[in-house]
């Protein structure tokens, strides 16, 4: 069980020759990913904010469709930062795209800053996930929207890297239960069958 807590904790913070290996399997997200980003229908002058950007896809794809506003993300794992800084060097030369070492529950952004807010396979980290809404909720404008993806409970709950206490599973229930627990409106969620898993991405306004 050590080996498997250890292999946890590279999930949620990968770091050194794993986090490597790592940027390879978040791959396999891609299409939660690109899932989410349509569910918020992202306009070309919002201001965005992917939490826990990864190797930076997401932020990737986000910069193809803001045009006019602006474009951030946060990871609390250097190794996965770095990743992304490179995938998206260019953006961020042109000053398009801002990425960040941070951690959702302290965002170093200020109050009111984004229009969408997206986070895809990190909420299972949260230690205290309806602090860390109220965090997220702080640096929305009014009226914005937030997306938060994840596998379903039931698909996931098997495997032993989920059950070393690491990850904090949840059903599309349990997630917009908390959305509006931490205050936010209009929560709900949606599901999506990819291959072999179920996603849900719960959706809630500021």
């Amino acid at each position: 069980m050590r080996l498997w807590h250890s292999i946890a904790q590279q999930f949620r913070q990968p770091s050194g020759c794993f986090g490597q290996v790592a940027g390879f399997l978040f791959r396999m997200n891609r299409e939660g990913i690109d899932w989410t980003i349509d569910l918020i229908e992202i306009q070309p002058t919002d201001h965005v904010l992917e939490i826990g950007c990864g190797p930076g896809h997401g932020i990737q794809r986000v910069a193809g469709l803001v045009s006019q506003g602006r474009v951030a993300g946060v990871d609390f794992s250097e190794t996965m930062l770095q990743q992304a800084l490179r995938r998206n060097a260019a953006a961020i030369a042109a000053d398009r795209v801002e990425l960040r070492l941070g951690d959702a529950s302290k965002l170093p952004y200020p109050d009111n800053s984004f229009h969408k807010v997206f986070a895809t396979n990190v909420v299972y980290f949260w230690k205290d996930p309806v602090a860390t809404l109220h965090e997220i909720q702080r640096v929305m404008k009014p009226g914005g929207r937030l997306a938060l993806y994840v596998i379903s409970k039931e698909d996931i709950a098997n495997f032993k890297v989920t059950q070393t206490g690491v990850y904090q599973l949840y059903t599309g229930d349990e997630l917009a239960g908390l959305l509006t627990q931490a205050g936010f409106h209009q929560a709900r969620f949606v599901t999506k069958t990819e291959r072999l898993r179920t996603g849900i991405c719960a959706l809630a306004e500021k």
